[in-house]
């Protein structure tokens, strides 16, 4: 197992802005590191430069306690996975497993107690043979994994292995995955753009936006903590629901002109300000029972999923989705009542969207490697 730490990384084209913006992170060994972000936030480009197969404009990247900034891909002991999986289509399982050890030039027996103990943890064994036309997506995709693991590198990079299988089997191989990854001890970054792989496989995980860190943190930390409306938004299926108000006194005004009475101790983190965003996730907006303060939202779309039901309302000029255990019948247009308690609300500064507010903050407070960089 290795560390693998950036510190104050930038990654710039031909002298143009910044595509990435001061990375500090310290990866801990073994740990399952999750970078997650939408196209185009450089994510990728962050996996690349710590492979040696991107330049780093600015910045140190350490492996373990040794620089790597200027070393070459191949002597930074580390293995990927690419996203098309790169097997070799001439080659059978078995020689393009243990290719990358035929180059380093591992003896023939050795290479071939590696790939039949990793064949046999990956359900290849009987596929040895076989061209990689001949296998399923999932197969193949065991296959680029199998390579990777054969190499025995206490690091492997991951660039969006899954998403080119459908949703049964991504699944499937997200779990497996995270076993191989414990049983084994390595340290694995992991690219996705997938939050539901992100929550579900991460030890820790880094938010980009834009090539900027957004937030930094263990999956339920981050969700239950947001630093900003951009990972509010980003994190949670569904997204959080957000609405701009205007603070009156110690209320909330909103758009159509309902007003959102609160506490004097939540009111107080606001005082200074005129507008804030207000944040709900769908979970806690609930069907407001006899006797609680409420206010009637009109119905605009239902969908039950079997397990759960998700009602888009109007409320304040915007559409809000609410999430509902079981199976609820609930009309279009149907007006209903709808209760959101004050220590649900998450409060955020309109103008840099940064969280002001929310019940948690005053359970604990996140460091600064762990929480809001």
């Amino acid at each position: 197992m290795k560390r693998v730490e950036l510190k104050n990384v930038s990654k710039t084209y031909d002298g143009k802005a910044n595509v990435i913006e001061n990375i500090d992170v310290d990866i801990k060994p073994g740990e399952f590191f999750v970078l997650v972000g939408p196209s185009g936030c450089g994510k990728s480009t962050m996996l690349r430069m710590i492979a040696g197969l991107e330049g780093i404009s600015e910045g140190d990247l350490y492996i373990g306690e040794e620089n790597v900034t200027n070393h070459i891909p191949s002597k930074r002991n580390l293995s990927m996975v690419f996203q098309n999986y790169a097997l070799y289509p001439h080659l059978t399982v078995e020689q393009n497993i243990v290719f990358g050890l035929h180059t380093k030039k591992i003896p023939k027996k050795e290479q071939k107690a590696r790939c039949m103990e990793t064949a046999d943890m990956l359900g290849l064994s009987d596929f040895l043979g076989r061209k990689p036309r001949e296998l399923s997506g999932g197969q193949r995709q065991r296959v680029a994994l199998a390579r990777a693991i054969v190499t025995q590198a206490p690091i492997c990079l991951m660039d969006e292995p899954l998403s080119n299988l459908d949703a049964k089997l991504r699944a499937k191989m997200r779990s497996e995955i995270r076993q191989i990854q414990r049983k084994l001890g390595i340290t694995m970054i992991y690219v996705t753009h997938d939050q539901t792989e992100a929550m579900t496989m991460a030890d820790r995980m880094m938010i980009l936006h834009n090539g900027e860190v957004q937030q930094i943190g263990h999956p339920l930390d981050i969700y239950n903590r947001p630093a900003n409306t951009f990972v509010a938004s980003f994190i949670g299926s569904p997204p959080m629901n957000l609405l701009d108000a205007e603070v009156v006194e110690q209320s909330l005004r909103l758009a159509d002109n309902r007003f959102l009475p609160l506490s004097q101790g939540v009111a107080k983190h606001f005082s200074a300000l005129t507008h804030v965003t207000v944040g709900i996730r769908p979970e806690h907006i609930q069907l407001a029972k006899e006797g609680e303060m409420s206010f009637y939202a009109d119905v605009v779309n239902v969908e039950v999923l079997g397990t759960e039901t998700l009602i888009t309302c109007e409320v304040g000029g915007k559409q809000w989705i609410a999430k509902w255990n079981g199976q609820w019948k609930v009309d279009i247009g149907e007006k209903i009542p709808i209760s959101i308690h004050e220590e649900h609300l998450f409060l955020f500064n309109s103008e840099n969207g940064e969280c002001i507010y929310h019940s948690s903050q005053e359970e604990e407070t996140p460091s600064l490697k762990e929480g809001v960089l």
